[in-house]
């Protein structure tokens, strides 16, 4: 995982619960804290830190997991404006995600391992997006996918129908577009 992901959970444990908060996870976990950006750590060392932040706020890890991804879009939007400019809703912004926005950022980073997507778009007011990782963050992206939403100004409700973390070959997330 890039350092830039650790990077950003810490801003979030600072912003949500302090300082404080992010020096005694690191303690408790033995780990520096000191990430480069573009350098590339192990992911055990990221649900190191998701566990110890579960620990130390009592927040359920799903929904941590799920905040870290509301929390971590607004930087990707700033980073890269270009792909949100390129859509004017959600649901083509969704099926960019692989199809465009991973083509560029494996561009930039070959060694990064990122998820894959792939769709059924049979409906205009319904998207599935099928997801695969060996991290198995899919609650992650249900954050990106619920902040992505706000930028768009788009209502949904979201059914992970099937889930890695139950056993499924791959994540199985139904979007159906309330606007």
């Amino acid at each position: 995982m890039k350092g830039v992901v650790f990077n950003y959970l810490a801003e979030m444990v600072e912003e949500g619960f302090g300082l404080e908060a992010w020096d005694s996870i690191l303690q408790t976990t033995g780990l520096t804290g000191n990430y480069i950006a573009s350098e590339t750590y192990p992911d055990e060392e990221l649900m190191t830190l998701v566990d110890a932040a579960h620990d130390k706020t009592g927040i359920d890890k799903k929904e941590l997991i799920r905040s870290f991804g509301r929390f971590i879009l607004p930087n990707f939007r700033e980073q890269s404006p270009q792909f949100f400019e390129a859509h004017n809703d959600l649901k083509s912004f969704l099926l960019s995600v692989d199809r465009m926005i991973h083509i560029e950022v494996r561009k930039l980073h070959p060694d990064a391992a990122l998820p894959e997507f792939d769709y059924d778009d049979e409906l205009s007011s319904e998207l599935t997006m099928y997801y695969t990782s060996p991290r198995k963050l899919c609650f992650l992206a249900e954050g990106l996918i619920d902040a992505s939403a706000e930028h768009y100004k788009t209502k949904y409700e979201l059914d992970h129908k099937e889930c890695m973390h139950e056993g499924a070959e791959r994540c199985t997330l139904h979007i159906r577009f309330l606007d």
